[in-house]
């Protein structure tokens, strides 16, 4: 999500194109009766081996032919849009459109942001098409709302889970159409219009959907500041009468950005790996339940009032775990914890966790175990979890039709593709995602033919990039 530099100016700033490289720093997952090393998750951000410093700025330069003549162009840095002229008029276009296939989903935001910054895509109101076999639409608690405009910020913190909602934030992209098979259940199927915000500069939206509630991030529209208007779509990808032409037109072609995840077609969830031998993810899910609204909103009985307690409880209890997981990591024992307020851990819950931490030190040495970890992985059950779901080779083949289905029926053509293998967090299996990506290759191809760029960039494999020549 972003650009180059993203200084709220009004001014341009020629931008450099040296693509970052990433540096994957991954656990194993837990063995029978072997140590277990913390494995991937969605909430750990793969540190950079290279960054761009703030204070060095490349020179970028283009040379077209105008009027029979050589020229060059400097490249509008990203700024907020609200103090953004539209580009619309002075668009770019892709001699072909490119694939930029990277391992950790967050990565693709340097191509998108690199492509808002050359004028491929406008700054503002693109739409996202996403599929994958989770929304990545997760708020990151520690980082400012503000830091949506920091392309540095952007790339170095955010994770795969939550690198999609600065982009609305900012309002790159104005709508998101998630694209899931029929056995992921994050969040319901259909249409959902919200505000997007800022609360103490902390991201927030107005959308009582449990899934947003369970990390916290829901407010009321009074409580959010420098709002922006959002619609997310979601539809189940394996019907057949799913139908682009629902979510794009033609009025979409400068600004629609297909993304994949791999996943989508296959996908395992490495947390029911993690110290599987004290069963640490079941007991796990039962800690971090909580009360949700939505047997309320399905009687048409709830009301905001509803939704602000549910959300109000739901902060307590994690801020509560927090508290004591920590205190586990720091302490190794719960010598010195000063037990929470009953109405917010339940003495049945908080025995849960002593029996939890027994068993854990039962089966594992004191120094395999990490407290921060197992509450991050706790923290992803909310009330219907990540999906586990290890396609069979019918199944894929079933999955790779609706694809392609789906790709001849769009009335448009994306601008980019990106793509995310998610095999080094173990999303997508490891056993599966090279020929998973093979075929979603050919199936762009058979598709798109002479309109697709002939070689997908291979971020993963460190390819070098550069968009001024795709």
């Amino acid at each position: 999500m972003e650009s180059d530099t993203t200084e709220k100016e009004s001014t341009a700033a020629e931008l450099q194109s040296l693509p970052l490289q990433s540096e994957s720093v991954v656990g194993g997952k837990a063995g029978q009766g072997e140590a277990t090393p913390p494995p991937p998750n969605k909430r750990q951000k793969i540190a950079l081996d290279a960054a761009i410093p703030d204070d060095q700025v490349d020179e970028l330069k283009e040379k077209e032919v105008v009027e029979e003549e050589e020229e060059e162009e400097t490249v509008p840095q990203l700024v907020a849009v609200e103090r953004a002229q539209s580009t619309q008029s002075s668009l770019r276009k892709f001699s072909r459109i490119p694939v930029f296939i990277v391992d950790y989903h967050n990565d693709v935001l340097e191509f998108i942001y690199r492509c808002l910054a050359t004028r491929h895509l406008p700054l503002e109101r693109n739409i996202l098409v996403h599929f994958d076999s989770h929304p990545d639409l997760v708020v990151a608690r520690d980082i400012p709302a503000s830091a949506s405009y920091d392309k540095d910020i952007m790339l170095n913190e955010l994770s795969i889970e939550n690198w999609i909602m600065p982009t609305l934030y900012a309002g790159h992209f104005d709508r998101v159409v998630w694209l899931k098979n029929s056995w992921c259940q994050q969040i319901p199927t259909g249409k959902h219009d919200f505000k997007i915000g800022h609360k103490e500069d902390r991201i927030g939206v107005d959308c009582p959907l449990d899934y947003f509630i369970a990390e916290g991030n829901y407010c009321t529209s009074e409580e959010l500041q420098e709002t922006r208007a959002v619609q997310l779509q979601v539809h189940d990808a394996d019907s057949e009468s799913l139908d682009p032409a629902q979510f794009l037109t033609a009025q979409d072609a400068a600004g629609f950005v297909l993304d994949i995840d791999l996943d989508f077609f296959s996908t395992s969830n490495p947390f029911l790996e993690i110290y599987k031998d004290a069963n640490c993810y079941a007991q796990l899910t039962e800690i971090f339940h909580f009360e949700s609204v939505e047997p309320a909103k399905q009687a048409g009985t709830a009301t905001i009032a509803d939704y602000c307690a549910t959300a109000a409880t739901r902060q307590k209890q994690l801020d509560a775990l927090k508290r004591i997981f920590w205190h586990l990591e720091e302490q190794r024992s719960f010598d010195g914890l000063e037990k929470p307020d009953e109405s917010v851990i339940t003495p049945q819950i908080y025995a849960k966790i002593v029996q939890l931490a027994e068993q854990l030190q039962a089966k594992y040495p004191d120094d395999e175990i990490d407290w921060l970890l197992i509450f991050d992985s706790g923290s992803t059950t909310d009330n219907n979890g990540l999906p586990h779901h290890i396609s069979t080779s019918k199944e894929l083949a079933e999955y790779f039709a609706n694809f392609k289905r789906f790709l001849q029926r769009l009335p448009v053509p994306p601008v980019a593709i990106t793509m995310a293998h998610s095999a080094q967090d173990d999303y997508c299996p490891q056993d599966q995602v090279a020929f998973i990506e093979e075929q979603v290759l050919r199936l762009l191809r058979e598709v798109f033919g002479d309109k697709l760029h002939e070689k997908a960039i291979l971020h993963y494999m460190d390819d070098p990039w550069d968009v001024m020549k795709l």
